[in-house]
């Protein structure tokens, strides 16, 4: 068993973008019995935050992680699924930075504030304009 880790890492001058993906590679028999590699996710990581949480505070993170993961891939060779995560602008990249971009992608996420519901109590400030429907 082997597996395989890739990252993206958008620059954005306020923002943090990083996905990482982790595969787990796998020999398998298909259903006419032939010998074949098989992949499956076992991590996958997405954070976007922004820098500046005064100016513009807006935060995402997606983390889906299993050790007995149903998440499979359709490739069925490496060259199939480097093609493949290549398309999504992934790269491949060594388990000791996939595990360090990881660690450091959590504790961003950690250390941003949750929103305050308190600065909103009162009378709305400002008006609402619908474009379309009612």
């Amino acid at each position: 068993m082997k597996i395989h880790y890739f990252y993206r890492r958008e620059y954005n001058k306020g923002f943090y973008n990083l996905e990482i993906v982790a595969w787990l590679e796998e020999k398998e028999t298909s259903r006419l019995g032939h010998e074949r590699l098989g992949f499956t996710r076992l991590e996958r990581l997405r954070i976007f935050l922004s820098k500046d949480n005064e100016f513009y505070h807006n935060h995402q993170i997606e983390h889906e992680f299993a050790e007995n993961s149903c998440m499979g891939h359709y490739a069925h060779t490496r060259k199939e699924l480097f093609e493949a995560m290549k398309k999504h602008s992934l790269f491949p990249i060594d388990s000791r930075n996939y595990e360090r971009f990881r660690k450091v992608a959590i504790a961003l996420y950690h250390r941003q504030p949750l929103v305050d519901f308190s600065k909103f109590k009162g009378k709305q400030t400002y008006s609402i304009h619908q474009i379309i429907g009612d």
